[in-house]
């Protein structure tokens, strides 16, 4: 099938790539003149694993190109994708000036068709309920009911997105035109391996399902977030908990490790979204606010964990901070912990130093000169009060430790993401904080005085 793609940026760029490798042709429309010139020189202006390869390899076969505007060529395709941005808006609503402005200019193009077939339009993009039926309206004003829109989210986890896209959980097509959900379906055939995973409802039911899935797997987080807490108050481990949950085939065992709290362009933004969407009918959603408050709360309470336990004034203190990105196998930083959790160092007169594979940069321009930017870590660390690890690169793992140990003003790793080991820890002389898991310290982790019985000196019901 023929398939232009608009807006090259993350979704729409592995979305091109991949659609491509299975055998569509496939154009790809970006107006960023600085990422088309890398685009047409064959380099992939974003960090995501595998993309690069199958990107060079598509456009060298000539099933892949790019141009830089939408026009009558380009609108002669079996499928159209709408894949801009809808970033948030300074009060955590969602800003569609960049489909709209992609709709306006689809319009117009299709508008210069002078014997058009019906086309299916599917948006990409992440939006409230009711876009995509307004979007419908709005471009068959001069089209005649002959565009077929569908809305057709992406679950892709960054780290993960070709893999994701190429063997999808499920594909969901929300819209009214039974034509249009064939040729969805025939579009994605090759990736399809049970007919139970091709979903097709209405727009508002897709539109929400992508909200729905973020704002649970955040929430998901945030319960085991809250619970680390516990566990540090009463001596509990939360990887025992996370395992024995985590068995239990009602639950399942993704997405329930702590940390210092959860970040991305997905999980911080659509669950602000959808607070906004509910507000829209009346609704003040709890749900919502909580996860919000607990994922805020749980940065604010590991960087006061870091400076009480520091063993000296944080003022002046050295903390080498490991990982920037919000996850590993990106170099995205958005809404990442590191960005909280660094400012919080230095408003409090803390020298950070910090190291990451992929996200420097990124955060280099955030930050400026006001952090020390190291590529080594174990440089990072030699000469710090703590090494403070913020990102679950594996590459961290397997450090030296015991010369790390032996560089530092003092052996102190504070472990946001419950990746290292604690045995190495041990033997490597560190003292070690994970979360919600027993500490490497000189003083043992006790119950509180509060949990036990007034009188019989045994635990409460």
């Amino acid at each position: 099938m023929r398939v232009t793609v608009v807006g090259c940026g993350y979704v729409g760029l592995v979305t091109a790539t991949c659609l491509a490798a299975i055998g569509h042709t496939v154009r790809g429309i970006e107006k960023d003149r600085r990422k088309l010139q890398s685009l047409l020189a064959g380099h992939c202006p974003l960090f995501e694993p595998g993309l690069a390869e199958l990107m060079y390899d598509q456009c060298s076969s000539g099933s892949l190109s790019f141009g830089e505007s939408l026009c009558a060529e380009t609108c002669d395709a079996d499928v159209i994708f709408l894949a801009v941005g809808t970033p948030p808006c300074a009060d955590g609503t969602v800003n569609l000036s960049y489909l709209e402005q992609a709709a306006g200019e689809l319009k117009e193009a299709l508008a210069s068709l002078s014997d058009m077939p019906p086309i299916t339009v599917a948006v990409k993009s992440t939006v409230p309920p009711g876009t995509c039926r307004r979007l419908a309206a709005y471009l068959n004003e001069r089209a005649g009911n002959r565009v077929l829109l569908v809305h057709n989210p992406e679950f892709l986890r960054e780290g993960s997105a070709v893999k994701d896209f190429m063997e999808p959980d499920r594909i969901v097509v929300g819209g009214q035109s039974t034509e249009a959900f064939r040729a969805m379906r025939r579009l994605y055939d090759p990736i399809v391996r049970r007919e139970e995973h091709f979903l097709t409802m209405g727009w508002e039911s897709s539109e929400l399902s992508k909200y729905a899935a973020n704002a649970m797997l955040a929430a998901r987080i945030s319960f085991m977030n809250e619970l680390s807490i516990l566990c540090e108050g009463y001596g509990a481990d939360i990887e025992d908990i996370r395992r024995a949950i985590g068995a239990d085939q009602r639950i399942g065992p993704a997405f329930l490790r702590a940390g210092c709290g959860f970040g991305g362009s997905c999980f911080p933004k659509d669950v602000a979204a959808l607070g906004h969407i509910s507000r829209a009918i009346g609704h003040e959603s709890m749900f919502v606010s909580a996860i919000q408050t607990i994922n805020r709360h749980q940065k604010e309470r590991f960087a006061r964990r870091v400076m009480d336990k520091l063993g000296r004034p944080v003022s002046g203190a050295t903390i080498a901070v490991w990982g920037l990105a919000f996850k590993a196998d990106t170099d995205d930083i958005r809404e990442s912990p590191a960005l909280d959790i660094i400012r919080i160092f230095l408003d409090c007169g803390a020298r950070v130093r910090a190291s990451d594979p992929r996200a420097m940069d990124n955060m280099r321009r955030v930050f400026g000169d006001a952090v020390e930017w190291m590529a080594d870590p174990v440089q990072c660390a030699t000469g710090a009060d703590a090494v403070v690890l913020l990102t679950d690169w594996p590459q961290y793992t397997t450090l030296p430790f015991r010369t790390i140990a032996a560089a530092m003003n003092r052996p102190i790793i504070f472990d946001g993401r419950n990746c290292l080991n604690r045995e190495v820890m041990r033997e490597s002389g560190f003292t070690y904080y994970p979360i919600g898991r027993p500490p490497l310290e000189d003083q043992p982790s006790t119950v509180p005085a509060s949990a036990v019985g007034p009188e019989t000196g045994v635990l409460p019901d």
